[in-house]
């Protein structure tokens, strides 16, 4: 049976409110386009009902899409798990032996006008393994600090062995 030192929990994006808010909306529209199709209409209130029900359409799929979307991430966001001898990410398990490298690193995302300025700043944390299959995190999932001192210590504690204090 392995020991679990440390479980990192994604910080709250409110993702289930999302999720709930967008299929409310969804629905909603869905509701609204079933009954403006219901009436007959003729004439310029058939091009008014038309116009309408196509922009109700519209929402039911901008709804739909954000529901699906938030509910996709919410599934890759779970809790980060470190034993004494590995560390489990939403991509797998990586047994310490096996990790190459693990660093926080800065990814930018250049101006559209200006490629040498950055517009967007993010900060990942890279576990690289020696088969070249890498967990990356967010800082907008995990505070990566706290996990990389987490880790840091876990991976310590298992160099020094079994039993040493």
């Amino acid at each position: 049976m392995e020991n679990i030192l440390y479980t990192i929990e994604p910080e709250a994006s409110g993702s289930g409110a999302t999720i709930a808010l967008s299929l409310l909306v969804s629905l909603a529209a869905l509701a609204g386009l079933a009954a403006l199709l219901r009436k007959p209409a003729s004439g310029e209130q058939y091009n008014r009902k038309m116009l309408a029900a196509m922009l109700l359409f519209f929402t039911v799929l901008i709804g739909s899409g954000t529901a699906f979307f938030s509910w996709l991430k919410s599934r890759k966001t779970s809790d980060i798990i470190i034993y004494t001898d590995a560390v489990e990410t939403p991509y797998g398990r990586a047994e310490f032996g096996n990790i190459k490298n693990a660093a926080i690193e800065l990814d930018k995302q250049p101006s559209f006008v200006n490629p040498g300025r950055a517009v967007r700043q993010t900060r990942l944390l890279v576990i690289e393994e020696k088969n070249g299959k890498a967990h990356i995190m967010s800082e907008k999932d995990y505070d990566l600090q706290e996990l990389m001192d987490k880790l840091r210590e876990a991976v310590k504690a298992w160099e020094k062995g079994p039993g040493a204090d």
